[in-house]
């Protein structure tokens, strides 16, 4: 048989593809429902569709209608309101309708759509089987970290969509194709605000081809420029066809600095670099080795490197420096640019070097090694796999066992609810109930207050002119301020941290704890009006600490970087006076992070103790 023959290459490119898009589906439908943001996006879908208009003010919290908490920032609170609008009405009809599952099939369609837009792009330009399936893999590692059911799966798609219908207009010239811009960019800014990115690259291809028409390097003819540049200006146009206008634009503008102060706790506008060195989350290695091979491919093809090619690269890879968020739009765009640009380069470099028949046997033989790696990889998932559960991830983000305690019991009064589960509750129980605070963080004022709740601040750590006031507890100044009745929290937070709350609360005789599960612990206020939940429901104190012990040790073993999940379990067992497996919890700790001086001052308090109590049985 002759394994160069095109036909046989070609049915063997194909068996490849199949196998490895497979595999890509049984990944994303296998990964359960849990963002913490999809609920309150479908609770605001609900909303609109039951008052057939959109929200002017947040529905959902009860500290937001305060006169006191007016917001700092009414154009932020207005743009998270509103400018999701049509995502969360597809999304809520799509769960009401085919509930959990049909969302998982939502994400996972969207996603997959994604990579075979940049698998196409890249075979359009004749990119070699091999390397176009390297650079689709890191995208698809990319996107496993922006698998969230949210608005923000339209803008990763968009991304890819409207960059790479730029692309097919310069190849094709064809008229229908670049006037498709304006409709996409119509429908984009109204699914999500990361529609400014469609403008970034817009504009970036704008510059790149007036800089190459100006040098007489254009594609384009006058009359092709001349369509090209009034369709992209007119599609600009129609992206502000939203309900909040320019405003989106203004406050992307102004992120960094006016409203820094929203963003600066938010996990996404951290740096990636920043959460490897404090060990809170590995390397992100594909998009690593894409801003690696950058310079690279920009230091051996830096006459020859499309102008917008290079704009559009530049234009991501900045802010993926600043922010994680950044990172998966870095990640497809550099997956398609750069892989053309490395598939030229190892051609070239195979060409020289090999005869014709050597050059076409290496390239058989490569792509007979990208079928058997998509063998391979479609064999190990479908061998781990059992069977698609569509499922929410009650065990990691969702508070299911809560809100059914919740609503089974009817508790009553005001709620002081974690940050990540205020979505949810609000999906399940609003308008009987309203929460705290949700993940939209609306109004800064109620977000700091949250912080100093949970951390269990003394009014001396946030006002340092408060002399004097040193054992005055912030959180019970603010739960008796908004008559907290009852508290439900997560036993750990996202980055493995117990909140100190949980502690205050649980050896505090004006709360009892009546409900505890692998996820969340529920408090209620020891007053008469509970008497009867506290004497039917009450739990001892080892079971929250037995609780909090399940999850850190989960984590620990989950993520054997991140040393938090270990504090947390000694700062449990010192609690339940268990010093010797403190002990071993913080030395364990201090292995993953031996320069932590917090850790090691921990740990030599601790060994005191111990040997103090170990010296007083002696003489006992």
């Amino acid at each position: 048989m002759n394994f160069t023959n095109p036909t046989f290459l070609k049915a063997v490119k194909l068996a490849a593809i199949i196998f490895l898009f497979s595999s890509f589906a049984i990944s994303y439908l296998s990964i359960p429902l849990w963002d913490s943001d999809f609920w309150w996006h479908i609770s605001n879908g609900r909303y609109i569709v039951a008052s057939g208009s959109l929200p002017e003010k947040d529905p959902f919290s009860f500290t937001s209608a305060l006169e006191e908490n007016k917001n700092q920032f009414p154009e932020w609170e207005n743009f998270i309101l509103k400018q999701y609008w049509l995502s969360q009405i597809i999304f809520y009809f799509i769960y009401d309708y085919s509930g959990i599952a049909g969302i998982i099939i939502l994400r996972s369609l969207l996603l997959i759509i994604l990579l075979i837009i940049v698998f196409w792009r890249l075979q359009r330009w004749s990119v070699s089987v091999p390397i176009a399936f390297l650079f689709t893999f890191a995208v698809f590692i990319a996107s496993l970290k922006a698998t969230g059911e949210r608005p923000v799966l339209f803008t990763i798609l968009f991304t890819a969509l409207i960059f790479s219908l730029l692309e097919e207009y310069r190849e094709k010239k064809k008229k229908q194709q670049i006037l498709l811009l304006i409709p996409l960019m119509l429908l984009w800014c109204n699914l999500h605000g990361g529609f400014i990115i469609g403008i970034a690259v817009i504009i970036a291809f704008m510059f790149g081809e007036g800089i190459n028409f100006y040098l007489k390097k254009s594609a384009y003819s006058r009359k092709e420029i001349l369509l090209f540049y009034s369709a992209s200006i007119l599609a600009i146009g129609a992206s502000f066809i939203n309900p909040t206008g320019w405003d989106s634009f203004f406050i992307s503008m102004n992120i960094p600095f006016k409203y820094k102060i929203i963003h600066e706790n938010i996990q996404e506008y951290f740096s990636p670099f920043a959460f490897f060195k404090s060990k809170i989350y590995p390397l992100p290695y594909e998009y690593v080795l894409m801003a690696l091979i950058f310079p690279l491919i920009l230091f051996l093809r830096s006459k020859k490197i499309d102008l917008s090619h290079l704009i559009v690269l530049f234009i991501f890879l900045i802010p993926s420096f600043s922010a994680r968020r950044f990172m998966i739009y870095y990640v497809i765009i550099s997956a398609m640019i750069l892989g053309k640009e490395f598939d030229i380069l190892i051609n070239s470099f195979l060409k020289r070097r090999l005869s014709a028949v050597g050059y076409q046997k290496i390239m058989a033989a490569l792509t007979f090694l990208a079928l058997l790696s998509s063998v391979v990889f479609f064999a190990g998932k479908t061998y781990s796999h059992e069977g698609f559960q569509f499922e929410v991830a009650d065990n990691y983000s969702v508070p299911v066992g809560a809100v059914n305690f919740i609503e089974k019991n009817n508790l009553t009064g005001n709620m002081f609810n974690d940050y990540g589960y205020g979505g949810y509750i609000s999906w399940r129980l609003y308008p009987h109930k309203k929460t705290f605070i949700d993940t939209r963080a609306l109004n800064i004022s109620v977000r700091m207050e949250y912080g100093w709740i949970v951390n269990a601040l003394e009014i001396a750590e946030i006002n340092k002119s408060a002399s004097g006031m040193s054992n005055d507890l912030i959180w019970k100044r603010l739960f008796n301020h908004y008559d907290i009745n009852y508290v439900v929290l997560s036993v750990i937070n996202p980055i493995s941290q117990i909140h100190p709350l949980i502690f205050e609360l649980t050896e505090s005789s004006d709360w009892v704890p009546v409900y505890s599960d692998q996820l969340s612990v529920i408090f209620v206020k020891n007053i008469l009006c509970n008497n009867d939940i506290i004497k039917n429901s009450r739990i001892p104190t080892e079971k929250v600490y037995s609780t909090i012990i399940y999850q850190g040790a989960s984590r620990a073993l989950n993520n054997k970087t991140n040393p938090r999940s270990l504090i947390s379990l000694g700062d449990v067992f010192y609690r339940m006076q268990r010093l010797e497996d403190a002990l071993k919890a913080y030395k364990y700790a201090l292995s993953r992070m031996p320069d932590d001086q917090s850790i090691q001052k921990k740990i030599t308090q601790l060994e005191s103790e111990i040997n103090t109590r170990k010296s007083a049985t002696k003489k006992d």
